[in-house]
């Protein structure tokens, strides 16, 4: 009875039988074993199978031996633990990938509005450096950026001289100011390019904005003071958007202050 409770866990009623003979009689030779047992030799290679898959026999020669149910039991949860991990993950990424198939459709009939109509996500830091480049080579009027030191300057700066040659006014905020960003903001005058630096509360959000018309920015997320920031960089032309930023953008250069 004890032992028909192996079935709660997925051992098969063979399984059982031959497990429990085994642990009643210790090792035994497979001929004899499947005698006791009483099953087809079809039946029985089956059982032996599943169990050796368990880790809940071990075979030596023509011998088969049980392996104690604490050792096995416990190794048979963490491997259905990770099994079950492992499945979630999986179940986690395509449900990801369904709902970004699926929001836009619903976001398009329901509500009218189409999700890649009002941006585009870009994969990763280096892509979003290349789309700041082509942004900034289609400005014709204003490029403004919001950074933290601006430690991607050398990414742009070519580009930036390109744009300063067109006439394009070019204004740089600064979250931070000091010995980190001297030489830099130095260099940045020395080009024509208007900096001050943003006195103002952290922004977790960071953009290159062309004429009003398009931007490429990243809205950082932290979880908890311990945990890392995350990120998704995207790119948009949608106008409402990125007229709040540029808007934004104009409040906080009115109230920064220029570097020494």
């Amino acid at each position: 009875m004890p032992f028909s409770k192996l079935k709660a866990i997925g051992f098969t009623d063979d399984d059982v039988k031959v497990y429990e003979l085994l642990v009643r009689f210790g090792e035994t030779r497979k001929e004899d074993l499947m005698k006791r047992a009483k099953l087809p030799e079809e039946d029985f290679d089956g059982a032996v199978s599943h169990l050796l898959s368990y880790g809940a026999i071990e075979e030596g020669g023509n011998k088969i031996l049980p392996v104690s149910p604490k050792t096995f039991l416990q190794k048979y949860y963490i491997v259905k633990e990770t099994d079950s991990e492992l499945r979630l993950a999986d179940l986690k990424n395509r449900v990801e990938e369904l709902k970004q198939i699926l929001e836009p459709i619903y976001s398009e009939r329901r509500l009218g509005v189409r999700l890649d109509e009002m941006w585009r996500l870009i994969d990763g830091l280096p892509a979003m450096e290349l789309e700041t480049v082509k942004v900034i080579s289609r400005a014709r009027e204003e490029v403004c950026i919001l950074a933290e030191q601006f430690s991607w300057f050398n990414k742009v700066r070519e580009e930036l001289i390109t744009a300063l040659g067109r006439r394009v006014s070019v204004k740089v905020l600064l979250l931070l100011d000091g010995e980190v960003v001297k030489d830099r903001v130095e260099e940045m005058r020395q080009m024509g390019i208007e900096v001050r630096h943003a006195k103002c509360e952290w922004r977790h959000t960071r953009y290159t904005i062309a004429d009003t018309k398009e931007m490429v920015y990243l809205v950082w997320a932290q979880k908890s003071k311990s945990s890392k920031i995350y990120y998704r960089p995207r790119y948009t032309d949608n106008q409402g958007i990125v007229s709040v930023f540029r808007d934004s953008f104009q409040l906080l250069w009115e109230k920064a202050e220029p570097f020494p």
